[in-house]
């Protein structure tokens, strides 16, 4: 007969959240820990400080597609960026959240493992200094990653932007991605390859097109220039122009799962989503990209769609849900790729 005492009902749970320790086992814990205790604590050597960060790479599973976000590092961005904004206004939203300045804009990248074939969404600065020497991580990310830049089959870019396209390049000037072709919507390429653009444009805005063509020159014979729609399975391009106009989104789909990888459409995940009107400062078309980014929050809000946006907070996974007349970016949480 088999009696159940009160300390076994006590205890009980302990049985179901840890495997059972033999009473010989408990013995050998308890003389080890004697023996410490009869010579003293030993004393441990202080770890030196490391002095820097831990990579930056994060996965997660769409579906039976793995997206790998790779930092870039980031770069400072000013309330004078939002050219349209109040500024006493800004400093409003910024203190709902406990800031009293910008904070500094992450810049992030994304290997997309279709299990087929590996694709890379956009690839950080390069060797580009204009921003500052807090970028250019991507290249070492995607080593972390374990992942060679020959295994890269295709690039695709949302837009080509300095901070998306210089990445392309090695400090060389180089093809980086030896074995990949880039695709890119067929207006993102014709604006900045097109002489009679680039002839018209402000001299300031030249910068931005000599960037654009350096990056795109050693992918000449394998630049696919694309319309919106299917690039590959699971893989889906759409137009959200203005930014740039060409500038795009991808839609990641697999059984369920989706996740829209954002671009630009924000670049400050307090900013745009409280403001979604609000202009930026390196918009093209300020009023159309306000219009694609409220299209492409109503979407992903009404949709319930998570988003890998490149100018959060690495690694840029998160929802984009409503809040009143606007809306609100919520930071995924960690979790198994499982």
């Amino acid at each position: 007969m088999t009696f159940v005492t009160a300390e076994c009902v006590r205890y009980r749970p302990i049985e179901r959240i840890a495997p059972l320790i033999s009473r010989r086992s408990l013995i050998a814990a308890s003389a080890a820990l004697a023996s410490v205790g009869a010579s003293g604590i030993p004393a441990f050597a202080k770890a030196p400080p490391a002095g820097r960060q831990v990579p930056g790479v994060f996965r997660r599973k769409v579906g039976s597609i793995e997206v790998t976000a790779l930092s870039d590092g980031f770069g400072p961005i000013g309330l004078e960026a939002f050219p349209n904004l109040d500024a006493a206004d800004a400093l409003r939203l910024l203190e709902t959240v406990g800031q009293k300045t910008m904070p500094p804009t992450a810049i992030n990248a994304f290997v997309v493992n279709t299990s087929a074939k590996t694709y890379l969404v956009d690839t950080g600065m390069g060797s580009n200094r204009a921003f500052g020497n807090t970028l250019g991580r991507m290249r070492a990310n995607l080593a972390a990653a374990g992942i060679e830049p020959s295994q890269i089959d295709a690039v695709i870019l949302t837009h080509a932007h300095p901070d998306h396209a210089e990445g392309l390049l090695t400090p060389e000037g180089k093809a980086r991605f030896r074995n990949a072709e880039v695709i890119l919507h067929e207006n993102e390429a014709n604006f900045w390859l097109d002489e009679g653009t680039f002839s018209r444009a402000p001299e300031g805005a030249k910068p931005f097109f000599l960037s654009a063509r350096n990056a795109l020159r050693p992918y000449a014979n394998r630049t696919r220039k694309v319309k919106e729609g299917e690039l590959a399975p699971g893989l889906f391009l759409q137009l959200a122009a203005g930014h740039t106009p060409g500038h795009a989104v991808i839609r990641v789909s697999s059984g369920k799962d989706q996740l829209l990888m954002a671009g630009d459409t924000l670049h400050n995940a307090l900013i745009h989503t409280l403001r979604p009107e609000t202009v930026f400062a390196f918009d093209i078309d300020g009023k159309q990209a306000a219009e694609s980014r409220k299209r492409i929050f109503d979407m992903v809000a009404t949709d319930s769609i998570p988003i890998a946006a490149t100018h959060v907070p690495f690694p840029g996974f998160g929802r984009i849900i409503r809040d009143g007349q606007a809306y609100r970016y919520v930071p995924d949480q960690w979790g198994d790729l499982a």
